[in-house]
């Protein structure tokens, strides 16, 4: 018998949703820039993202009216910028993408002088009308050789969209404000309508240029230069500004991540005279670059020992992430300095990162920003580690929140852009979560989330760690999609032996953006097809675990993504008699993951239970009662009131069972004191005081 498919529904994917970063400037344009465009084009722009990847680059370099008339030529360090060689731009992205992105780029020989001088120029907006007109009246260039999008790999060939692809604008200079304040860096043309050029495209009309063409550069070097062109095709790939771009209170401008990714101060190196640093986690996971296709991103529910973490660099580094709310998020990375990215080899000093991610938000604020680092020196009050006094885990500052424009207010604060004390190495810096300062409370919602992040350390060329995370506390039913495909496949015909009937979930990617455009679900018989490309991350993760797991309890669980390939994914569809055209996309899938729930078999127990010591308060010794539900280490830890740890009790292996231990107070002074157990798991954390 013939298998048979049942359509049940039907849906449709919305086309050209952007992957493109909204926080890149945009400069303003003048009255008279609307004779050099196409009117009738209002307000059409080509789709976007086009196609970017592999991408070909071409950088023109300019000089305004009456600048260094001797300079006829490129810089001779121009032939530099695209060689293939360690910190070279297409060197960066194959490093950094492992292997994914694939960038080419050359330059015109020729220096081209603007018609004006800089009082002209008051946006970059005139300076690109400007460079794309001298461009299209030189007889010896064509847009149309760099219209190379198409399947065939030839410029303009007939398969390609008929617009210049990416063309990087290097002016010597910049006055002032000419992107934004002294900004060296935009991440478009600053186009608001399409640029007609006089070159011809194949099959007719004529080759445009629009805002999404390219990008705007001011750099005297070429490090400096690589590193912003870097930053800024980054964005094309979906990342985003991690800095503070709006200098209007001075005192508290704000370092965003500082030096710790090329979307921060990290474009032009490491205090910025080195080469680029590699992206955080944040913004790798938007550049689908934890892995491929972001394969070792991986979700952590409940409680766990021994999570382990290669460096992000490394092919196979992964990077946990522990959800909040809908909205807000950790992520746990590993950067190695002496790790085989070259572009962290800048780095002060190896270790966890902890990032936390609050969308919708911007880094131009300290108050709540997209993505801070919880620096493990502290987050203080008054001033950064070692000058603060007052701890402040919800709202206080670290190092990095306390840099600005303000010398004076940097230096009495003790600001920076980063330092070796921003990481968690596992010796020093061991534990992130409620009572650790910084602590790992909500910022949206104030609260304490009960997150244990503990016993960080080092093994080999791993970092690992042990975790408690409590449920998400979620009042709000999911936003699932409206409609959807079902397919169905006939049961008693002998085929069921060959058939599998295991639960998997597929994330589709048709190039849309980063995230998955599709989700298939096999269950049985039955083949469920959903569009997902209007959920937010927290909204299609939480389907995916629903789907995963039904109704069952996602404690101590890991959901993992594994890249497969598209004719495995085309077989599973053929059982239903549905090939991939069926799916209701006009284009083929970019990638396909399985998604696979893992429960931890290392599974640890609930919070360890601890009671109030006795005597308290005391002057010599008291007594700490606690209950282990099952057998394990068992460490006391001891914190004076600004969080710094202060003592450390080791009771050794520890049988499940009522137990108690002492702390000692010889060594310590009068005052107020905090304590919890540290094991198999993590205990509350209680008070008490010492008098003497």
């Amino acid at each position: 018998m013939r298998r048979t498919s049942l359509l049940i529904a039907v849906f449709t994917v919305a086309a050209g949703v952007s992957v493109c970063s909204s926080n890149g400037v945009t400069a303003r344009e003048h009255g008279d820039i609307a004779s050099r465009i196409d009117m009738a084009s209002k307000p059409s722009l080509a789709s976007w993202p086009r196609k970017i990847n592999p991408l070909h680059v071409l950088v023109v370099f300019t000089k305004f009216k009456g600048e260094a008339p001797g300079e006829t030529l490129a810089p001779s360090w121009a032939k530099d910028l695209f060689n293939g060689q360690p910190g070279s731009v297409n060197d960066y992205f194959h490093a950094v993408s492992f292997g994914q992105y694939k960038i080419t780029g050359e330059y015109l020989p020729k220096m081209y002088e603007m018609p004006y001088d800089t009082t002209y120029y008051k946006t970059s907006s005139l300076y690109t009308l400007d460079t794309i007109q001298m461009l299209d009246d030189d007889p010896s260039f064509s847009f149309a050789d760099y219209d190379n999008d198409g399947l065939d790999g030839i410029p303009n060939s007939g398969d390609d969209d008929g617009y210049a692809d990416y063309i990087v604008l290097l002016p010597r200079t910049r006055p002032y404000n000419f992107i934004l304040r002294l900004a060296t860096g935009t991440m478009n043309l600053g186009l608001n309508y399409e640029f007609i050029t006089s070159d011809r495209k194949a099959g007719g009309g004529l080759i445009k240029a629009d805002k999404n063409s390219g990008c705007i550069v001011v750099a005297p070097t070429r490090s400096q230069a690589a590193g912003i062109i870097i930053a800024e095709i980054a964005h094309a790939f979906g990342a985003e500004d991690l800095m503070d771009k709006v200098y209007d209170t001075p005192k508290i401008d704000s370092a965003g991540v500082g030096y710790w990714c090329v979307l921060g101060w990290g474009a032009t190196g490491w205090a910025g005279n080195s080469i680029p640093i590699g992206p955080c986690a944040y913004n790798r996971m938007l550049m689908n670059c934890i892995g491929i296709n972001n394969a070792n991103l991986t979700d952590i529910y409940g409680v766990h020992q021994g999570l382990r973490m290669k460096d992000v660099g490394e092919p196979d580094g992964k990077v946990y992430r522990v959800w909040i709310s809908r909205e807000e998020y950790f992520l746990i990375e590993y950067r190695d300095n002496e790790g085989s990215l070259y572009y962290d080899s800048p780095l002060p000093k190896r270790g966890i990162l902890i990032w936390h991610v609050k969308e919708g938000e911007s880094n131009s604020t300290e108050e709540t920003k997209l993505c801070d680092l919880e620096c493990p020196d502290g987050r203080y009050l008054d001033a950064g580690f070692p000058m603060g006094k007052y701890p402040d885990p919800i709202n206080g500052g670290d190092n990095l929140d306390f840099w600005a424009h303000d010398r004076q207010y940097m230096l009495e604060h003790n600001g920076n852009f980063g330092d070796a004390t921003d990481v968690y190495d596992g010796v020093v810096y061991t534990s992130f979560g409620t009572r650790t300062n910084p602590g790992s409370n909500a910022n949206r919602m104030g609260a304490s989330t009960g997150i244990e992040i503990y016993n960080i350390r080092k093994v080999g060329n791993e970092m690992l760690f042990d975790c408690y995370i409590p449920p998400i506390p979620d009042k709000l039913p999911i936003k699932a999609p409206a409609v959807g495909l079902a397919f169905q496949r006939s049961n008693g015909t002998g085929l069921e032996q060959y058939l599998d009937f295991r639960k998997s979930v597929y994330m589709v990617n048709f190039g849309l953006g980063y995230k998955p455009d599709m989700l298939v679900t096999v269950l049985r018989d039955t083949m469920f097809v959903t569009d997902v490309t209007s959920l937010n991350q927290y909204e299609l993760q939480k389907m995916v675990a629903l789907s995963l797991s039904g109704n069952q309890s996602l404690a101590n669980a890991e959901i993992n993504r594994e890249n497969v390939p598209v004719g495995e994914f085309e077989q599973t569809i053929r059982q239903f008699n549905v090939c991939l055209d069926d799916l209701g996309l006009e284009r083929p899938p970019l990638w396909i993951q399985k998604a696979v729930l893992r429960d931890d078999v290392r599974a640890l127990p609930s919070l360890i239970r601890i009671g109030q010591n006795y005597p308290n308060p005391f002057n010599s010794e008291t007594t700490v009662p606690f209950t282990l539900s099952s057998g394990g280490p068992v460490i006391l830890e001891v914190y004076d009131i600004l969080g710094r740890k202060v003592l450390e009790v080791d009771q050794g292996f520890r049988n499940s069972g009522l137990h108690s231990l002492k702390i000692p107070a010889e060594r310590l002074a009068s005052g107020v004191y905090f304590y919890r157990i540290m094991g198999m798991s993590v205990s509350e954390t209680k008070r008490f005081v010492i008098m003497k």
